[in-house]
């Protein structure tokens, strides 16, 4: 069987779909919002698999609100990865982050979109703001 170049076809069309609407400067900044929060490095690798785990996520809503997230999962299983996201997911809710503005899941998990999981980031800093958050603003 003939071996295909990757990014043929309809993989392709639907990968540059998906940067089409990715904006890296946004990602940059809640990048750089999370550091400024959390107060360690970023961890190591592209933007999608330092988040992929959920540890960082749940590190920053811990920063916004001590608790939220009371077991971090470090194990590298897949369930566990997963539930440290719903976990991060759940504890945005709880701080008053719109249902409308959290990513799904699969969306960071699976890499299928990273502009969600940047909006979350930002909504959050937003909500955090409103909460009386006086540490770093994101977006500036």
């Amino acid at each position: 069987m003939a071996e295909r170049p990757k990014g043929y076809g309809m993989t392709a069309e639907l990968q540059e779909k998906k940067d089409a609407k990715r904006d890296r400067q946004l990602d940059q900044e809640a990048q750089d919002w999370m550091v400024a929060v959390t107060g360690e490095p970023f961890p190591a690798g592209s933007y999608e698999e330092a988040l992929k785990d959920g540890v960082y996520l749940c590190k920053v809503i811990n920063k916004l609100q001590p608790g939220s997230v009371p077991k971090i999962n470090t194990v590298k299983m897949g369930f566990m990865l997963m539930e440290n996201i719903n976990n991060f997911l759940d504890a945005c809710a709880r701080y008053g982050v719109p249902k409308a503005d959290l990513f799904q899941t699969t969306e960071l998990y699976e890499a299928e979109s990273t502009h969600p999981v940047t909006a979350t980031i930002h909504a959050l800093g937003r909500q955090a703001y409103k909460n009386g958050y006086d540490g770093p603003v994101i977006g500036q």
